[in-house]
């Protein structure tokens, strides 16, 4: 019997998020909730996890923050 493989909290984050964007469910400009809310709804224990993953989305162009005022869905045109 193979062993399962483990897969980071961050990566199923990420993989979520994609999902969600690609479903239309959070359309370009869509604020995302709190790391707060998101680290209770997706059952993790720390902020840091969803924060990990949103820095990717961030740095892949498919997120974008602003200072203060919370992280959004970018426009495919923009990325």
């Amino acid at each position: 019997m193979p062993a399962q493989r483990f897969e980071p909290h961050y990566r199923r984050i990420i993989a979520d998020i994609r999902q969600r964007i690609a479903s239309g469910e959070w359309p370009p400009g869509h604020k995302l909730p709190s790391t707060k809310a998101l680290a209770e709804q997706y059952g993790v224990g720390s902020q840091s996890t969803v924060r990990q993953a949103i820095t990717i989305l961030i740095e892949t162009g498919e997120l974008y923050g602003h200072q203060g005022l919370g992280v959004f869905v970018a426009d495919e045109a923009e990325r």
